[in-house]
């Protein structure tokens, strides 16, 4: 419909009446501005200024609440308690303020209506991670551990990432390893893994090897950094029998090719099949290391479906180890060591070879073995090596000493395959 006015005091109406509209317009927009402009403040005088200007605004009287509550330089709970009790008053779904409110009695000793509170919470958003979380911790608090481990565990479901601070909590405030796991933790492989990091990373590894055996009883598809941490704090702490114990049961749910383990060899992996780099027991190498480039081939091979390459660039004269592994030894125990060396035009006077050396035990000489160049089929490489009474684990590399001359540089390729550690019998030993 068109409206037409037919006379000026007619349309002098309609003019006044656009712009009483416009200022009122113009008055509420600019108080909701300020408003907002004083709840996002960081001071008393500013949010007391929003909720001023817009008392019926549920959201700033729980802003104001919560600046009463948490500021460190004068807390005041007893006006933050009456601010949450304003913005539930007109908004009674507020979980939010329901929650601080509990918190604020809990803190000043009243206990029972900050149970009240929080149920209140749950009532008004009863799938809320975040309510399970904060009840259940209140519950805790209180020494109700049934109570608490039940909403714990349902703050977990939801969100699974609260698992390790939960055990935590949980262990602290009652150190019951058998209780938390039948109550508290949700039977899922990422919080067991997750509590097994925190567990791992508060060195409690008593209870990490608890928590490993019920994750393996999940049938878990684990990756290598899963247990990887696991297993150096087994290391670090001796228990190096148990660490590589952890590892093959790891690697053993993996979805890995047919690993090349002659019977007796303590190698993990001797005939690089894993393509796994950089893990505990697992082969070390950068790519490109000093003008060396270090890749897996499958192209070349002494056995299985791959092997280590080692490309020289013709530019340098590196000293450098470009593989390494480690494996874990019995003290006093002669072992047969023996690896696989091919060449290809590989130019000055050292080439490749392999390099045994203690970890623990610096009295043990380091071994090294003889060197490979030129150009040579498949090598067979081998030494005999015994471990001192203090060695617990030895270092295997693949290494390539600098030529004496350091105007030399080296090029050409290299292959190593099949390096293996078999410990020899008693009497073999003292020949």
């Amino acid at each position: 419909m068109i409206l037409r006015v037919s006379d000026s005091f007619s349309r002098a109406i309609l003019v006044v009446a656009a712009l009483l509209v416009g200022l009122w317009l113009s008055f509420y927009g600019t108080r909701t501005a300020l408003a907002r402009y004083g709840s996002d403040g960081d001071t008393a005088k500013r949010r007391e200024f929003a909720v001023r200007l817009e008392p019926g605004n549920p959201e700033y009287w729980y802003g104001l609440g919560r600046y009463q509550q948490y500021n460190w330089e004068q807390p005041d709970s007893a006006l933050a308690r009456a601010d949450y009790r304003k913005a539930i008053a007109l908004n009674p779904l507020d979980t939010q303020a329901w929650l601080d409110l509990g918190t604020a009695y809990e803190l000043d000793g009243e206990v029972s209506e900050a149970r009240e509170a929080y149920l209140e919470a749950k009532k008004s958003y009863p799938t809320s991670a975040e309510v399970f979380w904060r009840y259940g911790n209140f519950l805790l608090r209180q020494g109700e551990r049934p109570q608490a481990y039940a909403e714990l565990r349902r703050a977990i479901e939801a969100d699974p990432r609260r698992a390790a601070v939960a055990f935590s909590r949980a262990y602290r405030a009652n150190p019951n390893l058998d209780e938390i796991l039948a109550q508290l933790l949700p039977r899922q492989q990422s919080v067991y893994l997750d509590v097994l990091h925190q567990a791992t990373q508060e060195e409690q590894l008593a209870v990490a090897k608890t928590i490993w055996t019920q994750l393996l009883a999940l049938h878990p598809h684990l990756a290598i950094q899963d247990a990887d941490g696991f297993v150096t704090a087994l290391l670090e702490a001796g228990e190096y029998g148990e660490a590589r114990r952890v590892w093959d049961q790891q690697v053993a749910t993996m979805d890995l090719p047919p690993l090349l383990q002659p019977q007796g060899t303590i190698v993990w992996d001797p005939s690089f099949e894993s393509g796994v780099n950089s893990s505990t027991f697992s082969w070390i190498f950068q790519p490109l290391a000093q003008g060396v480039r270090i890749s897996l081939d499958k192209g070349e091979k002494h056995s299985g479906s791959q092997s280590l390459r080692i490309s020289f660039d013709g530019k340098h004269n590196p000293n450098l180890e470009a593989a390494c592994t480690l494996a874990v030894v019995e003290p006093n125990t002669t072992y047969h060591f023996s690896g696989w060396i091919k060449t290809k035009d590989l130019t000055t006077e050292q080439g490749i070879g392999f390099r045994l050396r203690p970890v623990e035990d610096n009295k043990i000489p380091v071994l090294n073995t003889r060197e490979v160049h030129g150009t040579n089929p498949w090598t067979f490489v081998d030494e005999t090596w015994t471990a001192g009474p203090n060695t617990h684990r030895v270092q295997v590399s693949v290494t390539r000493d600098a030529s004496d001359n350091p105007q030399v540089r080296i090029s050409g390729n290299a292959w190593v395959d099949d390096v293996n550690l078999v410990p020899q019998p008693a009497e073999h030993g003292k020949l």
